[in-house]
């Protein structure tokens, strides 16, 4: 449970004294039914905290309804456009925004050895999370936690240009890898700050990516990765 309270101290998140029920409910949604299997056939629930299925379920409704409240509020736009920009909440989305947050998330969750861990599970998991946090704190909360984390995301999606969404899907499928973002350096001003971002594959640097937000900045560098991966001759040419 340390990793989990270390976890929710970060600033981003900011939550510092949970209740052991709160945290049994944190642990929940960093888990797959995978682990629970494997570590406990028979599915002990005095040993072993439940899978992230049922958190899932109602943060995939907070979630959406916060991002809806935002778009309907951003501007006077119309069902359609908002329509399109809540796609960032589908799973192929969000997963690929989550490992690019920088708040290792990726390492909480808790999946068997065999078990993958696919934009699906990221996802699932991200909103199990959002679930045991608005159980935990309220929604009011969860809205500033939520915009803290995904509000440039929110605010810049495209599905058009997902680069990153294209990044994961194609490292995942050729490589079984995720993509790892680090942010190497944050200059100028709070008001008009420039991130610098570089994406990871299997430890390589493969691109980077500079961008007023943290959401351009991981997205330009997937895009140049993308670039890179795209001129790297495959192991059958020449």
């Amino acid at each position: 449970m340390e990793r989990i309270r270390h976890f929710l101290q970060q600033p981003d998140i900011g939550v510092v004294s949970p209740s052991p029920e709160a945290l049994a409910r944190y642990a929940s949604a960093f888990t797959h039914p995978s682990y629970i299997r494997e570590q406990d056939p028979g599915n002990n629930a005095l040993l072993f905290p439940d899978n992230f299925e049922r958190l899932e379920f109602l943060g995939d409704r907070v979630l959406n309804l916060v991002v809806a409240e935002y778009l309907f509020l951003d501007g006077d736009q119309s069902e359609g456009a908002m329509t399109s920009r809540m796609e960032v909440v589908r799973n192929q989305h969000l997963g690929a925004i989550v490992p690019s947050l920088d708040i290792g998330f990726l390492k909480m969750i808790r999946a068997g050895q065999n078990q993958e861990k696919t934009s699906r599970i990221i996802a699932a998991s991200f909103e199990a999370f959002i679930g045991a946090f608005y159980l935990d704190k309220g929604l009011e909360p969860a809205k500033l936690m939520l915009m803290r984390l995904i509000g440039d995301e929110i605010a810049t999606f495209s599905s058009d240009d997902n680069y990153k969404k294209l990044l994961q899907e194609r490292v995942q499928k050729s490589l079984q890898i995720l993509p790892e973002y680090i942010l190497i350096k944050k200059t100028g001003p709070d008001h008009c700050p420039e991130f610098t971002y570089q994406v990871l594959l299997d430890k390589e640097i493969w691109g980077t990516g500079r961008g007023a937000t943290k959401a351009i900045a991981t997205q330009n560098a997937a895009r140049a990765a993308l670039i890179a991966l795209d001129r790297t001759p495959s192991p059958d040419s020449g």
